[in-house]
């Protein structure tokens, strides 16, 4: 009797087996490295969403992540599909999205003459690296999404190429893993904070993205409403109190109408928010010193000297801080009802619609979308001057309603890729990508793929031909702008050419069509190119103000 050969589960069969227990989702484009990972997992029917440049998996992958607060894997091929992911990989870290990149890397006999070391690449870019053995493949990936979800960071796992049609090693040899330690607050740190809060005649809350991550937003407004604490917060934790006593987002975006109000506060207490230069206009942004914060790193607070923080997890302090504060008694202070006295006049009506070159000032064309685009919608920017106008004039309901990847990183040229993720993420939302002309150029090769991803949805360009950022702070200084302006580029067309439905906006009037388009209930993705003026430059924008 012939007996049948023993059926070894092989590296790549393992890879798919683990990756499809941990998340539902995979972003990515194939290569030779990951073709048989790729495979394996369609052949399945997983959810794959395939894209058309590497960085567009590693962002449709962050931005799944803000929409739904679901890890996804990225993936691509070793070499220049690892390289292209590079600005992408930037973000996530900074911004602390979770994610596994799962990337093919050289041979495990040695480098080729194309390979680079992808470990030290990696490395250099501040993310956890580990590569895949067939001894060690089943530790190895579920150590990586452990790392990622416990970390709040993305971490990379190259996979040799030879090593996918190896037998795998036992599944049960790994070993426990052991989170990562957070720092705790000491009961004197939350008490001298609770009677701060607690003798402010005016305290401010200031929420970040911390605050999204750790999902303690009711816990803040508690916290708020116990002192009478007006809020503000970072473009990544838009309302995630929930609280109508908000002075909207915090930093560049503030309008200028409302500075008032936050220069009133005799005392800020920051939680979760990484106090950088555009969210504290470069620590002008308050009127006082009397300025706390509790986070769990102070690396990106250089703008508020005097700001005395807490290292700390917003999960263990807030509970304990809450109870310090009503412990004390407090008397709710009339912050919120003098607002309305210390909020100035909205200058918009006094402002001119046109610009000298008859293209559209930006700002009204901010507070036109917001009327007019659905209730039921997620925005999704890119990098730019323009996103300026956005963050002052959009009502956002909450932080997955608003998804801005590359802020971190100071990067344009993310938002069509990202849109990928977030329309893929919420289907039932109607996701706006929005984006600059430089921007949208950048990020081309995945317009086609939102629009085909996308059931009902728009892209919106302001289109000033220019990097407008570059204008007002340079320009303005003597720089040369001869660099700074772009050939135009008709993204109606564009966007048509690729199956979308082209709308082109020249006058305030012309986006009555795109109104109509959207009242019609109509399906597929409307493109819409916006002529913008490059005369007006948001205060954000003043030289000097972001860097």
């Amino acid at each position: 009797m012939v007996q049948s050969p023993v059926q070894h589960t092989t590296v790549t069969e393992e890879m798919v087996r683990i990756i499809t227990q941990r998340v539902d989702r995979v972003f990515g484009l194939m290569g030779n490295g990951n073709v048989e990972l790729i495979s394996g997992l369609t052949s399945q029917g997983f959810a794959f969403t395939g894209v058309r440049h590497e960085v567009a998996a590693v962002t449709a992958a962050d931005a799944y992540y803000r929409a739904t607060g679901k890890l996804a894997v990225a993936t691509a091929t070793y070499g220049a599909g690892f390289t292209n992911m590079a600005t992408g990989l930037a973000e996530a870290q900074l911004a602390r999205i979770p994610m596994v990149v799962v990337v093919g890397d050289a041979p495990s006999t040695g480098r080729r003459p194309f390979d680079i070391d992808q470990q030290t690449v990696t490395v250099g870019l501040n993310i956890p690296v580990m590569t895949i053995s067939a001894d060690n493949v089943t530790a190895t990936l579920t150590r990586a999404f452990d790392m990622a979800e416990d970390g709040q960071e993305p971490v990379m796992v190259l996979v040799p190429y030879d090593l996918g049609p190896r037998p795998a090693g036992d599944r049960a040899s790994h070993e426990a893993y052991e989170p990562i330690a957070q720092p705790t607050a000491s009961d004197e740190q939350l008490q001298t904070i609770a009677q701060a809060l607690v003798t402010a005649k005016r305290p401010l809350i200031v929420t970040g993205g911390g605050v999204v991550r750790t999902g303690t937003g009711q816990l803040v407004r508690r916290l708020g409403d116990a002192v009478g604490a007006v809020f503000m917060h970072s473009l990544t934790a838009s309302n995630v109190c929930g609280s109508e006593h908000s002075l909207g987002i915090a930093g560049g975006f503030t309008p200028e109408h409302k500075l008032p109000a936050v220069h009133a506060a005799d005392m800020v207490l920051i939680l979760g928010a990484t106090s950088n230069a555009f969210q504290t206009r470069k620590g002008t942004l308050f009127g006082t010193d009397n300025i706390y914060r509790i986070d769990l790193s102070d690396k990106w607070n250089q703008t508020l000297p005097t700001a005395q923080t807490v290292f700390a997890d917003l999960t263990d302090a807030l509970p304990r801080l809450l109870h310090a504060v009503e412990s004390l008694q407090p008397r709710p202070s009339s912050y919120r009802q003098e607002l309305p006295g210390l909020i100035g006049t909205d200058g918009l009506d006094h402002e001119p619609v046109y610009g000298t070159d008859g293209y559209l000032n930006p700002r009204h064309v901010a507070a036109k979308l917001n009327e007019i685009l659905p209730a039921n919608r997620q925005i999704v920017l890119d990098g730019g001057h323009y996103i300026t106008w956005i963050g002052e004039r959009f009502d956002i309901p909450d932080p997955a309603s608003l998804i801005a990847v590359g802020t971190a990183f100071q990067s344009i040229g993310l938002g069509f890729g990202s849109a990928v993720g977030a329309s893929v993420g919420s289907p039932e939302k109607f996701t706006v990508c929005i984006s600059g002309d430089g921007g949208g150029q950048m990020a081309l090769a995945d317009l086609g793929t939102f629009i085909n991803q996308t059931d009902r949805g728009a892209v919106i360009v302001f289109n000033d031909a220019a990097y407008g950022a570059e204008i007002h702070q340079y320009a303005v200084q003597g720089a040369d702008p001869s660099a700074m302006y772009l050939p135009y580029v008709d993204f109606a067309a564009v966007g048509q050419a690729m199956g979308g439905i082209g709308i082109t906006v020249n006058t305030l009037e012309d986006l009555d069509d795109f109104a109509q388009w959207l009242s019609s209930g109509a399906d597929g993705v409307a493109v819409v190119n916006i002529r913008i003026s490059t005369e007006f430059a948001h205060p954000a924008m003043r030289p000097g103000a972001t860097g």
